[in-house]
Order: C-alpha cells, then sequence, then structure tokens
C-alpha cells in the first residue's frame, strides 16, 4: 500500500510540476502569440456590457447592426468576469482564463490516458504531446470558447472512462450535468454531445456495459440544460427562437445540406494548406498526416487486431465529430482543437497494443510534434499588439469617444467604441450624421479600408459593403478632420495573406467640432 501511495505521489508530482512549468511558459508569450483577433475583443465586449448592464445586454460597439440577447453563452461570459475584475480589462486577462482552461484539458487528457493504457510513461508523454500542439497551444491562447468546450469533453470522456465498470443512473445524470452546462460556454456543445452520445453507443452496442435507457437518461438531462437556457434566453427576448435563427442564417449555418456537404472537404484543404481570412492558422499538415496514418491503424485493428471493436471507442466519437460539423456547417478554424484529443488518444490506445517498446513511438511523436511546433511559433512570436495599444493610447485619451476597428478595444473605456461594421447600416444616414449623432471624437482609419475598397467586393465579409459610404467617409476626413497621428502596424491590416507583405499605416484623425469647421 505504501508502496502504492509513494507510486502515485510521484506520478502526481511529475504532472502537476510539468504543468506549472508550462503554465510560467505560455504565460510569457500569452499576449505574443498568436496575434490578437477582433472575436477577443468582441467577446469580452460583450462581457463587459454584462458587467454594467446586465447579463441580457448587447454588444455597445454594434449600434446599427441588430443584435439580441440571449442565454447560450452565458456561461462563458460569467466566467470571464472575475478574470476582468481582477486583472483589468486587457487582452492579458481574457485569456488568462483560456490558458487555465487549457491546463485544465492537459491534466484531463493525462488521466484519460492513464484510465486507458494503464500507463503513466505514455500517459506523461501523451500530455506532453498534446502540450507541445501547435494548434492546442493557438486554442490555449486564443480568448475564445473552444479550449474550453474541450476541457468539458475530456471531463466527460474521463468520468466515463472511469465509472464504467460500476455504472448507475446516477453516473448518467452527471455526465450529462458536464455536457449540458457547456450549453452555456458555445452552441459547440453540439459537438460535444455527439461526441459522448457516440462514446455511449460503444459501450452499449459493442461492450455491453450500460443500455440504451442509460443514453435516454443521458440525453433527458442535456435536455434540461437546453430547456433552461432556452428559457432564459426567452426571458431576456420574447422572440428568440426566431432571432437566434435570422443570426444563424448570416453564418451560413441555415444552408442546405448539399451547399454544406460540399463545402465540407474545402474545410478540411484550407487547414491543410493552410488559408484563412483573418484567423491565425497553425500549418498542421504534420498532425493530419499522423491523424490520417493512426485512422488507417484503427481501421485494420478493427479486422485484424486481437480486440477488434476496442479502436471504435474514438473512431467513433471521431465520425460523430465530423458528422457535428457538417450539420452545424460554419466550418470554424479554431473549432478544429476538439478533433485533436480524440485523434491522439486514438493513437495512444493503438501504441498501447503495442507488445514491446510502447514508449519508443511516443517519444518520436512528441518529437514531431515538438519540432512542428518550435518551427512555427518562433516565427510568430514576435507581436506587436502591445506597441499597438500604445501608439493609440499616446493620442487618444481612454474616455473618448471612437470610430475604429474592433483590434482596438481594449484601449478604451466602457461604451466609447463604435466599430467600422455599422457603416454598412447607414442607410439614408450620411457618415457626416453619424458621427455627429454619435458625438464620435476620434476615427481611427486603418489603411485595409482603401484595399478593401480597391479590390471590392471581394473582401466585403469583413466590414460589409464599404462602397455605398467610403467616398463620403474620405471627404469628411479630408475636410472634418484633422490629422494628429500615423503609425506602422500589422494590425492596419487584418487579411493575413497581405498583412506581411508590406508596412499597412494606420491614420487617427480628431473630428472637428461644428464651430471649428469653415
Amino acid at each position: 500500500m505504501k508502496q502504492l501511495i509513494k507510486k502515485y505521489s510521484k506520478i502526481e508530482y511529475c504532472l502537476y510540476l510539468y504543468t506549472a512549468v508550462y503554465f510560467i511558459i505560455n504565460l510569457l508569450i500569452l499576449t505574443k502569440f498568436p496575434a490578437m483577433h477582433s472575436d477577443e475583443s468582441w467577446l469580452s465586449g460583450l462581457t463587459r456590457a454584462m458587467m454594467h448592464d446586465g447579463l441580457n445586454s448587447t454588444e455597445y460597439f454594434f449600434d446599427l447592426i441588430p443584435r439580441y440577447p440571449h442565454a447560450i453563452k452565458i456561461i462563458f461570459h460569467i466566467l470571464q468576469m472575475p478574470f476582468i475584475m481582477l486583472f483589468g480589462y486587457s487582452l492579458f486577462s481574457v485569456r488568462l482564463m483560456s490558458l487555465i482552461f487549457g491546463i485544465i484539458a492537459l491534466i484531463l487528457f493525462f488521466k484519460t490516458i492513464h484510465q486507458i493504457t494503464d500507463s503513466f510513461g505514455i500517459a506523461f508523454l501523451g500530455m506532453v504531446v498534446l502540450s507541445l500542439d501547435i494548434q492546442f497551444i493557438y486554442a490555449s491562447h486564443f480568448a475564445r470558447q473552444e479550449i474550453i468546450i474541450t476541457a468539458f469533453i475530456l471531463a466527460a470522456i474521463y468520468y466515463i472512462l472511469s465509472k464504467i465498470k460500476n455504472w448507475k443512473i446516477k453516473n448518467d445524470v452527471i455526465a450529462g450535468c458536464l455536457i449540458g452546462f457547456s450549453i452555456g460556454i458555445h452552441p459547440n456543445s453540439f459537438l460535444a454531445a455527439l461526441i459522448i452520445g457516440a462514446i455511449y453507443l460503444y459501450y452499449i452496442i459493442f461492450e455491453k456495459k450500460i443500455k440504451l435507457k442509460n443514453l435516454i437518461f443521458l440525453i433527458f438531462t442535456v435536455s434540461i440544460f437546453a430547456g433552461l437556457f432556452i428559457l432564459i434566453s426567452f426571458s431576456f427576448n420574447s422572440n428568440f427562437i426566431n432571432d437566434y435563427l435570422k443570426y444563424g442564417d448570416e453564418l451560413g449555418a441555415t444552408a442546405s445540406g448539399i451547399f454544406k456537404l460540399f463545402s465540407f472537404p474545402n474545410y478540411y484543404k484550407k487547414l491543410y494548406v493552410p488559408f484563412s481570412v483573418t484567423y491565425y492558422t497553425p500549418s498542421i499538415k504534420v498532425e493530419f498526416i499522423l491523424f490520417a496514418l493512426g485512422f488507417i491503424a484503427a481501421l485494420i485493428s478493427l479486422f485484424f487486431g486481437k480486440n477488434k471493436k476496442n479502436a471504435l471507442l474514438f473512431v467513433l466519437p471521431i465520425f460523430a465529430l465530423n458528422i457535428g460539423y457538417l450539420i452545424i456547417g460554419r466550418y470554424s478554424q479554431p473549432g478544429i482543437v476538439l478533433l485533436f484529443p480524440l485523434c491522439y488518444l486514438l493513437i495512444f490506445l493503438l501504441i498501447n497494443k503495442i507488445n514491446t517498446n510502447k514508449i519508443v513511438p511516443v517519444i518520436v511523436l512528441c518529437i514531431i510534434v515538438a519540432i512542428n511546433t518550435f518551427s512555427q511559433i518562433t516565427v510568430k512570436i514576435n507581436n506587436d499588439y502591445s506597441n499597438y495599444i500604445y501608439e493609440v493610447q499616446s493620442v487618444i485619451p481612454r474616455d473618448s469617444k471612437v470610430l475604429a476597428n474592433l483590434n482596438t478595444e481594449y484601449a478604451f473605456d466602457y461604451n466609447k467604441l463604435l466599430d467600422y461594421r455599422n457603416l454598412s447600416q447607414l442607410n439614408d444616414r450620411t457618415f457626416e450624421e453619424y458621427i455627429r449623432d454619435n458625438q464620435i471624437e476620434y476615427i481611427i482609419y486603418p489603411e485595409e479600408m482603401d484595399f478593401i475598397y480597391n479590390n471590392r467586393p471581394v473582401w466585403n465579409v469583413l466590414y460589409g459593403n464599404v462602397f455605398p459610404y467610403y467616398e463620403d467617409m474620405n471627404f469628411f476626413l479630408t475636410e472634418n478632420c484633422i490629422l494628429v497621428y500615423s503609425f506602422d502596424s500589422s494590425y492596419a491590416m487584418r487579411i493575413l495573406m497581405f498583412s506581411e507583405e508590406k508596412e499597412w499605416n494606420v491614420k487617427i484623425y480628431k473630428v472637428k467640432e461644428n464651430n471649428q469647421i469653415e
């Protein structure tokens, strides 16, 4: 007994020592990799609105774009609040939450591998592999919900694997609570539900360890949570369903099944190339090749292995996840991180079937993943976001009303920024009327606006159609504003394929008061 305690204390010691060192290293580069994305300030801006005006608030930086309150992501925003209160409203504070959930995901990943292999060496090195993966690091440094959903998925998988030998109805309820709670994190909880549902089917059909009634209890528990979040959403907005479907239509979620089906291969192609408009998309060719080899090996083991059905434990969830991607149809690049732990778990499950030298392939895998990551992260580590905010704040006071891109949101006080996306909804109003009506004092003008106009309509996806107001806007900047400062920054061009082509310029204009206009 003493030896067992001593053994597991060493395991815990190594586990937490590694995660502590990993946390500190990642903390040092938290705001430097990847480049800040406006999604991060969009989400944290909504959190800030909820902190000021209540949980039924919408984004203050969109005054013309229709926004509808709902509770589908309310837990995520509640989780962000203490980080903002403790560390201030900054990119660091909101990314810190993602990093902490990344650490939690790593610990759960370790425990899950240890559960399926009963090998500390494979479990520990497996955790190291995931921790060094470029896509996992990216998700852990990105103030969005994907890494939190990943942690919830791993928590549910580990819980099922650790309790499956003595499974009871109460276990269905607890597993359902893990998935149901994640509905308040992001709609991608639907993907989490499919993954866990697939694991249930494995244990119902192939292992005979649980019954169909267990799956029904799981679905019932998740449905209770879904109903609760829907009821809260209706309390915020009586027209919630129609408005949410309308928003989904804008994102392509309600597109036809045929369109989604034909777009699906292109989703993986863009990730493999890689190609993206504004999201940083790391090169994950190495991982895709490893995952493909693992999947082929799993299929072979289904027909020729000793435990033929064993690989289905993770093959089915991988298949279910991709079905989920297809059903949702948004094909968001950051969302691919949900696939990575499942594919790695499949690989480690297969490695565990090797009779001898199980550690060797894991070490090789670790080296391959590490080389792929460090070859990329060293190139992207010099992020100038702090300099970008410093340049803006050196000219514009925090309490000034501004028109700018959302990537400057952390430079200003609450309710002081209006985003360029509003301008596509001006309708009969002139640009000057919009500026005067909102008492805007400064306009931060990125050079990408000129690029978008000159290459119209290709990049209208960023701000909407700029053509109707572009000339009016530039006339106003020339006649009614004073150019007070300009500087170069990569944040003046959000389209990744062009951001490093040249030095892009940011101009800061001060709006003249009416009595200053000649």
